[in-house]
């Protein structure tokens, strides 16, 4: 079979889960289960495309979603490119821009105009790769939390 993007389906959660922490490895348990049901679950506000390898195999994936309030966009409600993770062994062969392409898609097809993104400051890869694919940099931005108690 030959590579092809998709969007993924409940099928595809095992898979889906282990890119995701490849990508993100804190990202385990419970909250990471409750985010992929909430994903599949709501496919006006969520959009999950991943790359097909064949017999249950996934190489990437993009995770989308509407939201409010995305800073620089033109309209209240954006389309936004939650996370982006290819393979290694498929990387440099074009399947990221697929998979952009495809988010474009699920954007337009959602009635909006931008994709948004974001990356870490020190993640000089994944802004290079974003400006390789036409995002433009609108801000840059430390954020902070603190715990104030119950």
């Amino acid at each position: 079979m030959a590579l092809k993007i998709r969007a993924a389906t409940t099928a595809d959660r095992a898979e889906w889960g282990r890119l995701r922490r490849a990508l993100w490895p804190d990202c385990q348990g419970a909250r990471a289960e409750l985010e992929m049901r909430e994903q599949l679950g709501r496919p006006r506000r969520f959009g999950v495309l991943v790359i097909d390898r064949g017999e249950g195999k996934l190489g990437g994936f993009a995770e989308l979603a509407l939201r409010d309030g995305v800073d620089g966009a033109v309209r209240e409600t954006t389309a936004f490119l939650e996370g982006w993770y290819v393979e290694d062994d498929l990387r440099g062969r074009g399947w990221g821009r697929k998979l952009i392409t495809a988010a474009g898609r699920w954007a337009r097809e959602r009635g909006m105009v931008e994709l948004a993104s974001d990356a870490e400051l020190e993640n000089a890869a994944a802004i290079a790769a974003h400006r390789a694919l036409g995002f433009r940099e609108t801000f840059r931005v430390v954020q902070f939390l603190k715990r104030i108690g119950r």
